[in-house]
């Protein structure tokens, strides 16, 4: 018996020698690749593991691009996602008006080397909003040799699909209970995917799509602190489709909120952006802080949607579950929470100086990567 013992646990250690070793040594190959940025060695490790861990997030990112920073910098980090494994990101879908905002993401797709991301356009939605930092004009700025400064994969989006008609396409094509939604703009797109009926990609209600194919929401929205239920800029701006999309969402949809107080605190300053890309020549984000004013929108609201989305509830402090009922009132709308442990909502909590360092930290790490480790 116990030399059957002693054979099972050599077996045993055999086997982990094998997983360890193996492990490694994609590490030490995925370093070499990596040149002198060393510094990512132990992410690069740490995502591979993570990768063979787990399947892919598929996701779809929703986002207002065009006006607030912390759009790009979540965008970026959905590029390293991608490539680390963490993300299967099935579409974009930009939910500001105008082509320029939809250029901007296919720089970054084309710049971060994904540039077959299909891209949804939105011809419906917020009108003039308000512009915080104009970085659409990146889509115009030459380089010294006169050239457009970045390469482009679309020109024209004049026959690309509108928003919710991608969002129909991608849910037809997905499994059940498998699509991750990180919105983290206005609810525009996400009202007219609701309100959408049968069409040539499926013919369920956008209602009947979203709640047989999506498995949860990741929403940059609200306060919730006991002196203030407004619903955030967001929301508040797009109004009258955010009542639309909390009253038609279905209630087995996990909706997951970041309120704009948990990345109050999240100040990624403009000279640590610009001192974090020193030593690159030409990169988006830099083109945006290097042309443009950006001494406001550098808080890092959005981009602790798509971290929740990628890593789980482990990464954050959450609300118990409730219901969120939406008063529309223009700008001054609400968002009510009311705790009941059957709801499909929770909402993230502030935390301590540690933990928004460790996050802000997060995003300069990766703002600081040039080439992913675990590139294929």
């Amino acid at each position: 018996m116990k030399a059957i013992t002693k054979t099972i646990f050599a077996m045993a250690a055999i086997m982990l020698w094998g997983i360890s070793a193996n492990v490694n040594a994609q590490c030490e190959s995925h370093s070499k690749q990596c040149g002198n940025h060393s510094k990512q060695t132990s992410c690069c490790c740490a995502s591979m593991m993570n990768a063979q861990k787990k399947e892919p997030v598929k996701m779809i990112l929703d986002a207002d691009f065009g006006s607030s920073t912390d759009d790009l910098f979540t965008l970026m980090m959905v590029h390293h996602y991608i490539d680390e494994g963490l993300v299967d990101l099935k579409g974009i879908i930009v939910d500001r008006m105008g082509e320029k905002n939809a250029g901007v993401v296919d720089i970054f797709n084309t710049y971060y080397g994904h540039p077959d991301i299909p891209i949804g356009v939105e011809r419906n939605g917020v009108v003039n909003p308000r512009v915080f930092i104009p970085y659409d004009g990146i889509c115009n700025l030459k380089g010294k040799d006169g050239k457009p400064m970045f390469k482009r994969t679309v020109t024209d989006f004049k026959n690309s699909l509108d928003d919710y008609k991608l969002y129909r396409k991608i849910l037809s094509e997905a499994d059940n209970n498998s699509i991750s939604i990180v919105a983290i703009g206005f609810a525009t797109s996400l009202s007219e995917l609701l309100k959408s009926g049968a069409d040539e990609y499926s013919s369920l209600t956008g209602v009947e799509l979203v709640q047989q194919k999506v498995k949860g929401i990741y929403m940059q929205s609200g306060r919730f602190e006991s002196n203030d239920s407004l619903c955030g800029y967001n929301m508040g701006a797009a109004s009258a489709q955010s009542k639309i999309f909390y009253d038609l969402l279905p209630k087995n949809v996990d909706l997951n909120m970041s309120p704009s107080m948990v990345g109050d605190k999240m100040n990624y300053l403009p000279e640590d952006v610009l001192a974090d890309l020193k030593d690159v020549e030409i990169n988006p984000i830099k083109a945006v802080y290097e042309n443009y004013k950006c001494d406001t929108g550098q808080r890092m609201w959005d981009s602790n949607c798509l971290v929740q989305a990628v890593y789980g509830d482990e990464a954050y402090n959450l609300s118990p579950r409730g219901w969120v009922t939406f008063v529309d009132k223009g700008n001054k709308s609400l968002m009510l929470f009311k705790e009941d442990k059957n709801g499909n909502a929770r909402y993230q909590l502030k935390g301590d100086s540690y933990f928004n360092t460790e996050k802000l930290m997060d995003i300069r790490r990766h703002n600081r990567m040039r080439k992913s480790c675990c590139e294929k």
